[in-house]
């Protein structure tokens, strides 16, 4: 028995290799009812099942913890057939600190719940690692600026492994620029890695600079938005540049 996310989209896979095993849907829904179904037949048919999500690796912001969980419990024995994982996939890649992190998962829908769990993070050494949709990847990218700060390092990926896979990486800032000017940034499977609290301390000029060419470039090309904001806040121009370079856009 195959335990799976979305028939339809599994059923796809299980064409092409000619598998027939029966097909049961377990997904967020209804996880909580099915366990005790699937344990029963797992044990009275002394059967083995397969347990697999759409994407990634089932357990990982999927279902999946309750049937595992019970079945521990059972006495059943539980394997495991290592695989694709985006939140390891992206922090591979981000070149961001991958020593120490911590996965997140989504955050809240809402924008105000939102900053509030960013700001119990604020703090944190460790490199944070956040799935988030499509249609709330630009908003949770200018909570993550008002919250962190413009310079903050961060690295965000877009359809890991697939055909338009990319990454936008570099300060808060700067980054949150390019994706409000891609037309693309909203779209497919999103994978945010952003880089742990540091002791990196910047002027307050600097910093009042940085973020007035975060919100300059809203309505100016960058090279005009740091020449306003350096002369406004009294901040050599070159040193100005320096801190928001252009981030890195890599179309896989």
């Amino acid at each position: 028995m195959i335990l799976v996310e979305d028939t339809r989209v599994t059923k796809r896979l299980l064409e092409q290799y000619s598998i027939t095993s029966r097909l049961f849907a377990l997904h967020e829904h209804n996880e909580q009812r099915a366990v005790s179904t699937i344990l029963s037949r797992l044990v009275d048919e002394k059967i083995s099942a397969a347990l697999v999500c759409d994407a990634g690796t089932p357990l990982i912001a999927d279902p999946g913890f309750r049937l595992v969980c019970a079945a521990h419990e059972r006495g059943l024995r539980v394997f495991t057939a290592p695989g694709a994982c985006a939140a390891i996939a992206a922090l591979s890649i981000a070149g961001i600190p991958s020593d120490r992190f911590i996965f997140e998962g989504f955050l809240p829908t809402r924008s105000s719940a939102r900053k509030t769990r960013l700001r119990a993070l604020e703090s944190d050494p460790r490199t944070l690692i956040f799935y988030e949709a499509p249609h709330r990847v630009i908003a949770t990218i200018e909570d993550f600026c008002e919250v962190f700060g413009p310079l903050r390092e961060i690295s965000v990926a877009r359809e890991l492994t697939k055909l338009h896979e990319t990454l936008y990486r570099g300060p808060l800032g700067m980054v949150s620029v390019a994706m409000r000017n891609d037309p693309n940034a909203a779209r497919g499977e999103i994978v945010i890695v952003l880089g742990g609290a540091t002791n990196i301390d910047y002027t307050v000029d600097e910093t009042r600079a940085l973020n007035m060419v975060n919100v300059l470039t809203k309505y100016l090309p960058v090279a005009n938005a740091i020449k306003v904001a350096a002369e406004i806040c009294d901040v050599k121009r070159n040193r100005l540049y320096r801190l928001v370079h252009a981030p890195e856009k890599i179309d896989h």
